[in-house]
């Protein structure tokens, strides 16, 4: 038995344990934006929080301006003032921190909702580096350099969404004044960093996830078809639409049947890797240093809530393996094959627009490779086939190109899938 994991790290999503999925994207770069409290009085300090993580594994320079309101939304004045409203500092690599900047309304300013504070972040690298986290998240922190109550009150805050379409360099903020005033306002406000996880953390992450190989082990052994390929089915259906590139039925089944194969075995079965090696178990015995109960939740809910990224990574890099020999296509390398996985994460993170080809090379491709294999009860695999055409054939009126080329190659998958199915002697319902 391998009890080592990957010596390429997998460094922990601390960012995403504290702001979910408000997640802003800036190159080497993630940030979460909020204001807390969300109301206050005049002379009442509330604090725009800027959580700040390190994507590389080289120090980042980070400037953080706010630009404060003279004027609510009738054209009233208002003074609202910072003790400092630009400000520079460094993250190490990995480094992942948090920046409170205290923001005072004074007198003369009426109550007033949605008072708008526009934070402005700039981000630029010491030295190229090399990209050591997920876009999309990945597993929490079971260590961290405050303490687990800190975290707590960071999770209380109300991190704005800010849509893929908007600059990340620029988040607005709102904050609302109530009908009331403290006596004075505080004299001695000054803008804080803490720090919440650095490398020297990285080496007990590392220890506490060696610790979790035999748990996870067993976790990973109900990972199995039954347990996983329905919830999974409505997580693929949720992503894409909410990513804009909602997926007809066939679609999704496929691109879920592909992902269940990978989590139910199936890169030791193609006989790829060991399990030990691939994303989705070093998350999950990240995932259980961070909560060991989590190994007692239902296998599904365990695979859509903290593995479903890392088993996209898998997914993608076994498919391209499934369907090479089928097509008798170059399709690159592993690192190529890698670098095009990352991009499919990254588009699931926001970093990207939509594209169709993360809908069919290779998840949908290696999915209907795999149908005869993955059958949901009551499924009539055929019609799933069925389906798969369908939706290609709406598809293909509106792309032309290398897209083309997938749609040939997933023709001659579909007329060996439907091979598979007679020899396996399964039947349409």
């Amino acid at each position: 038995m391998n009890d080592n994991l990957h010596s390429d790290p997998l460094f922990p999503d601390v960012l995403g344990a504290i702001a979910g999925s408000a997640r802003i994207h800036m190159d080497a770069l993630q940030m979460a934006v909020g204001v807390f409290p969300r109301q206050a009085y005049l002379n009442q300090p509330v604090e725009v929080i800027v959580i700040l993580q390190n994507m590389i594994d080289q120090p980042l320079e980070v400037k953080i301006a706010l630009h404060l309101p003279s004027k609510d939304d009738s054209g009233s004045p208002v003074t609202v003032v910072a003790p400092k409203r630009s400000l520079s500092m460094s993250l190490r690599p990995a480094e992942t921190g948090v920046m409170r900047i205290p923001v005072v309304a004074l007198p003369p300013t009426q109550p007033v909702e949605n008072l708008p504070i526009l934070v402005a972040v700039r981000q630029r690298p010491q030295r190229p580096g090399k990209t050591i986290r997920p876009a999309a998240g990945g597993a929490p922190p079971s260590v961290l350099a405050v303490s687990p109550f800190k975290l707590h009150v960071l999770r209380d805050v109300e991190f704005t969404e800010h849509s893929p379409s908007q600059s990340p360099e620029s988040v607005r903020l709102h904050f609302d004044l109530a009908p009331k005033m403290l006596p004075s306002a505080p004299k001695d406000l000054k803008p804080t960093y803490e720090t919440l996880w650095t490398m020297e953390q990285l080496k007990e992450e590392q220890q506490l996830a060696r610790s979790k190989i035999d748990d996870a082990r067993l976790v990973a052994s109900g990972m199995t078809r039954p347990h996983l390929y329905t919830p999974i089915l409505y997580a693929v259906n949720e992503l894409y639409a909410a990513h804009g590139l909602p997926l007809h039925p066939g679609e999704a089944k496929a691109i879920a049947k592909m992902i269940t194969y990978t989590l139910d075995d199936g890169a030791a079965l193609e006989q790829v890797t060991s399990l030990e090696d691939t994303r989705w178990f070093q998350t999950l015995c990240q995932v259980l240093a961070f909560d060991p109960s989590i190994a007692e939740w239902d296998a599904g809910e365990i695979a859509v809530r903290y593995l479903f990224e890392a088993s996209v990574f898998d997914a993608v890099l076994l498919a391209f393996g499934l369907i090479r020999p089928r097509v008798r296509v170059n399709l690159g390398d592993r690192t190529e094959r890698a670098n095009y996985a990352n991009q499919v994460i990254g588009w699931l993170a926001g970093q990207s627009e939509p594209d169709l080809t993360y809908i069919y090379l290779p998840l949908v491709l290696g999915g209907v490779a795999v149908n005869s294999v993955v059958v949901a009860r009551d499924e009539d695999a055929w019609q799933t086939l069925d389906e798969v055409r369908e939706a290609y054939r709406g598809r293909m009126r509106l792309v032309s190109g290398p897209t083309l080329e997938i749609f040939d190659m997933l023709d001659k998958l579909l007329e060996r899938a439907e091979d598979d199915l007679r020899r396996a002697r399964i039947l349409r319902l």
